[in-house]
């Protein structure tokens, strides 16, 4: 189901004491929980685990112990100064199951009200959405080609099928402000 396959290993050693020790060796400690099964603690090489945040992927298949997880990305730790992943939190998901999550938000199409002189605005750059877990994508996207100068996109205007968007309908997402005149 995702696009990213884990490999895992059981940690010993839990705590501080045990995470440094996990990442001392390119590991980053990580918590894999939910579906009434018992609280796992594992670890992920890095460099694996950051490709797949690289690509911003919300869902990864996690191997351990020979059993394969399909799972969400809950919880991301990083560290304050060098953004490097310090933990992990995993959520284990099937298919079927109904979840909530903020997705990112990705803008398609140079806007008519941009050709016009105005400038695009990101208002939100995530979304709060609710869907099952097989149908939930990377990302939201959104299609600003008809968006005109001094207009906005607002949440109540997104369309979709298979997601329910839970923000505020009257929040504005994107806008398309008019050129100032000199």
């Amino acid at each position: 189901m995702g696009a990213f396959t884990l490999d895992a290993q059981p940690r010993e050693r839990l705590g501080k004491g045990g995470a440094r020790t996990t990442r001392r060796g390119n590991m980053v400690p990580v918590v894999v929980y939910g579906q009434k099964q018992e609280t796992l603690h594992l670890s992920v090489k890095a460099h694996d685990l950051e490709m797949a945040l690289a690509k911003h992927a919300r869902m990864v298949d996690l191997h351990a112990d020979g059993k394969a997880l399909t799972c969400l990305i809950r919880d991301i730790q990083r560290h304050p100064v060098s953004e490097e992943v310090l933990h992990v939190d995993f959520l284990v998901v099937s298919p079927d199951q109904k979840i909530n999550t903020d997705l990112p938000v990705r803008l398609l199409g140079n806007p008519v009200g941009v050709k016009q002189g105005g400038q695009l605005r990101r208002l939100m750059g995530k979304v709060k959405v609710s869907c099952t877990a097989g149908t939930l994508p990377d990302f939201f996207d959104i299609d600003v080609t008809e968006l005109e100068a001094g207009r906005n996109l607002l949440v109540k205007d997104l369309h979709t099928d298979a997601i329910r968007l839970l923000n505020p309908d009257h929040v504005a997402v994107v806008q398309i402000t008019k050129a100032r005149l000199k």
